[in-house]
Formats: C-alpha cells, structure tokens, sequence
C-alpha cells in the first residue's frame, strides 16, 4: 500500500475516534451540572481549526483533508452547544462565540476578496489553518495558571491531550510524505506542545486522573 494512502487513512480513523474525546470533557460537565472552570477554548477552537482547515482543504482538493474536518467541524459544534446548555453565566461566553464569529468572517472576506490570485488565497488559506492548529493544541494551555495555582491538572483534558499527540504525530507523518508545509510545520509543533502537556500529568497529581 502507499505510504500516502495509509498515513491519510490512518490521519482520518484516528482523528475522528480523537473527536470523540470532547465527549469525556462534556460527561465532566454533566456530571458537575455546569461548565464552571472549564475553558471552552479548546472546543471554540476546533470550530475555527475546523472551518479553516476545511477552507484549505477545498482549495488544494484534498479528499483526505476535506473529509476529517466536516466531521470534525460537527463533533466541535455539538461540544460547543453542549457547553452553551451548562453555562450558567452565559455573557461571556457569548463574547467569546461573537468573537469567534468575527474572527471568521474577517479571515474569509480576506480570502474571498484580498487575495489577488487561487495562489495567493492557498497560501493565506494554509498559514491560517496552520495558525489555528496551533491554537488548537495549545487550547489545553488556557488551564495552566490554574495547573501551577492549584497544583493539580484536574481540569487539564487529558483525553483531548493524549489523543492530539498521537494525531498530530500522524499528520506531520502525512505532510511530510505529500511535502505540504502547511500540514507538516504545525503537527510536528503540536506534536511538541501535547508531550509538554502530557509532562504536567507526570509532574502534578490529578485525583480524577488516578482513581480514572
């Protein structure tokens, strides 16, 4: 089988089943009855990583892009909606779904009207999907103050951490072999940023984590 094929296979079976990860952070909010001290970032940021990577991926016709990040793009809007449903104090959230909004649509009129040939829109597209990949696994990082203040990596997602290393790690595999800077500079860098994460687990006690 070539390389390309089974990298890409494997990128889109082992991303989806990743996905599934916000589901153990969502079972935390249920169990709670509210989203307090837990960031949305992390599943704001899926929105956007998804969003642009779907973007990028329509531009350069990857079928192996387009498809992980429509079902991504799902899995991330029902996380965000789950959270909605248990904010108690929904004003800030709310800022941070209209700057979510915002953001977008400034990238997009850009895109759309800025750029002066499909070459230059590529280019934009993939620095902005590499930008936001990079958010995205350093979403965790949001709870870090709260890590070193506490002491503790309770509210720290391990789940959606352990499964972005493994991810990114095969994704900068499948960059490498399509030579796709886009796709190879920002997985190799969340790679490093999700081992870093997972350092943390090895440094602070997490009483969820060891009865889990």
């Amino acid at each position: 089988m070539d390389l390309k094929v089974f990298f890409g296979n494997a990128a889109i079976v082992c991303t989806v089943a990743s996905f599934f990860s916000g589901a153990f952070v969502c079972k935390k909010i249920w169990r709670k009855g509210s989203s307090a001290d837990i960031s949305p970032f992390p599943f704001l940021a899926g929105v956007l990583c998804g969003v642009l990577w779907l973007r990028y991926g329509l531009f350069v016709k990857d079928p192996v892009v387009i498809s992980v990040n429509t079902i991504g793009l799902l899995f991330q809007t029902i996380y965000v909606l789950w959270y909605y449903v248990f904010t108690l104090n929904k004003s800030t959230l709310h800022r941070q779904l209209l700057g979510t909004v915002i953001l977008l649509g400034g990238l997009f009129y850009y895109l759309i009207y800025l750029t002066k040939d499909e070459s230059s829109a590529i280019q934009a597209s993939g620095l902005m999907a590499s930008a936001s990949s990079l958010m995205f696994c350093a979403a965790p990082f949001a709870s870090l103050a709260d890590v070193i203040k506490t002491k503790s990596v309770e509210n720290l997602p391990f789940p959606i951490i352990i499964s972005t290393f493994v991810v990114t790690s095969l994704w900068f595999i499948y960059g490498f072999l399509l030579n796709d800077k886009y796709i190879q500079v920002p997985n190799f860098i969340g790679c490093l940023l999700a081992l870093f994460q997972l350092s943390l687990f090895a440094i602070y006690p997490s009483k969820r984590h060891n009865v889990d």
